[in-house]
């Protein structure tokens, strides 16, 4: 019924003596509605009043929300007080929860940018992100939108003004320069100190890679100059990186290190099998990170967890070609931290040199990596299905190792599929500091590779482990 005040009202009361109203005031053109949801049970039955405000004009057909918000309420139906139901929730009369107002927009080409795939963007990338980032308080948007956009090093930073998220959305196509001399430092683009960035859109970033890999030589030289990676997060927390394909990078095609709670989902990674050191993912010194239904194809790891990293989910990747999923290399470094909380699940690996790896150099340099789950991962014509490395940097990674590294609590389980090698299960560990508490179980291997290696076998060295389940190979030899 309407009231006097032109506001007419509904109420609706749910079990526990909580209320929830819904109120609409109209006038000729204008309209507010507060609600969308009919009582919003289940936080009504914690006491909670949501109220969901936009307001827009219908003759533009358009309505724009402009925030959501909880509030207690004193009394229920019965004229109990109600007031302390909530109090460990710690809210006050009413608390903004959610900007859902769309984005002011900082499309780059209004910067100057062209997309001719010749003029150098990069002032006009930088503007547009200082403008987005740090000269506004709103809800912020840098659009990237359709052609082929040249940019040299750039680094987007923070800490933003904006409201939370900020959005960099690409359309089109960013593409790196050729000119190696542009890199002062080891990325191309650079995100730094940004909490809430959500980097999205169905574009792609061209690192043109091709002419770094001719001159990159680290897979023999420690101290190689680094080429630049395509994507650099770092700093970078409360952030998702989704949609986007990273292609041909230089070097790493997404790095991320000092960030937490990040997401990486719905990505595509691409780069020539023979692309030397073009990891798809790369996670270093940070924690909980998930990567997550993406498709990875490169001359490196689909993914790897570097040193210092923790509460990290690989989840759903499809990796091929490249060298697998790798906890490592470790231990190249003095003073690198331990990694423990790695899951790697329903992941499947097409054509790699590796499926899942632990990897550490032999060198008398101290750390940990433990709680380490590989499970339910399919294998089509892997080389290595199963390895746990710790001789790397030797001379075809053989040898006994007396890497200083500690290995434990790492677990093989449900893996199933084909492999080119005799040897799918191989666990080569540290005499210095043999690995701990290793379980294989239920690996379900078959044989695909020359009809020559009839032997199919698993091979331990310094290595603790228990073998269960079905097994193919059979386990090692005690």
């Amino acid at each position: 019924m309407p009231l006097a005040n032109g506001k007419c009202q509904k109420r609706c009361w749910k079990q526990q003596g909580i209320q929830v109203s819904i109120a609409i005031q109209r006038n000729k053109h204008r309209v507010i509605c507060l609600a969308l949801l009919s009582c919003v049970a289940k936080a009504a039955s914690h006491g909670l009043f949501f109220g969901f405000g936009a307001q827009g004009n219908l003759d533009d057909r358009w309505i724009g929300f402009t925030n959501i918000y909880v509030e207690e309420f004193k009394t229920g139906p019965d004229g109990h007080d109600i007031s302390k139901l909530d109090a460990s929730r710690g809210l006050g009369p009413r608390h903004s929860l959610l900007e859902v107002a769309g984005p002011k927009i900082f499309d780059v080409t209004t910067f100057g940018a062209k997309g001719d795939d010749k003029t150098d963007n990069t002032p006009a990338f930088m503007d547009a992100w200082v403008a987005a980032c740090r000269n506004t308080t709103t809800a912020a948007k840098v659009l990237i939108p359709e052609g082929n956009f040249l940019l040299v090093q750039t680094m987007f930073s923070g800490p933003c003004n904006s409201t939370k998220p900020i959005i960099f959305e690409v359309l089109g196509t960013v593409t790196a320069t050729t000119d190696l001399s542009e890199f002062p430092s080891p990325e191309w683009l650079l995100f730094a100190d940004i909490d809430s960035l959500v980097l999205k859109g169905k574009g792609v970033f061209d690192g043109q890679g091709a002419g770094a890999w001719l001159i990159n030589d680290c897979h023999q030289n420690e101290d190689c100059q680094t080429p630049p990676a395509s994507l650099k997060l770092h700093r970078v927390n409360n952030s998702i990186v989704t949609g986007i394909t990273s292609l041909n990078s230089k070097w790493f095609h997404l790095l991320m290190d000092e960030s937490n709670n990040l997401t990486v989902t719905d990505i595509k990674i691409t780069a020539p099998g023979n692309s030397p050191n073009t990891d798809g993912v790369h996670i270093s010194g940070s924690n909980l990170v998930n990567v997550t239904n993406t498709v990875i194809g490169t001359g490196g790891d689909c993914v790897s967890i570097g040193q210092g990293s923790s509460n990290i989910t690989v989840h759903n990747v499809t990796c091929g070609p490249g060298h697998g999923i790798s906890v490592g290399s470790l231990g190249k470094r003095t003073n690198e931290k331990s990694v423990e909380g790695v899951t790697v699940t329903e992941c499947s690996f097409i054509n790699t040199t590796n499926g899942a790896r632990i990897q550490t150099w032999r060198k008398n340099n101290t750390g940990e990596a433990k709680n380490i789950v590989f499970e339910n991962l399919i294998m089509n014509n892997v080389q290595n299905p199963v390895v746990i490395n710790q001789s790397y940097g030797f001379a075809n990674n053989l040898g006994p190792s007396d890497s200083a590294w500690k290995i434990s609590d790492a677990h093989f389980r449900k893996i199933i599929g084909s492999t080119v090698s005799n040897i799918a299960i191989s666990l080569q560990c540290s005499a210095l500091n043999p690995c701990q508490g290793i379980e294989v179980a239920d690996v379900d291997l078959v044989y695909s590779g020359p009809p020559e290696n009839t032997i199919f076998v698993s091979s331990c060295s310094n290595a603790n482990a228990t073998f269960g389940g079905k097994l193919n190979p059979p386990a090692c030899a005690v």
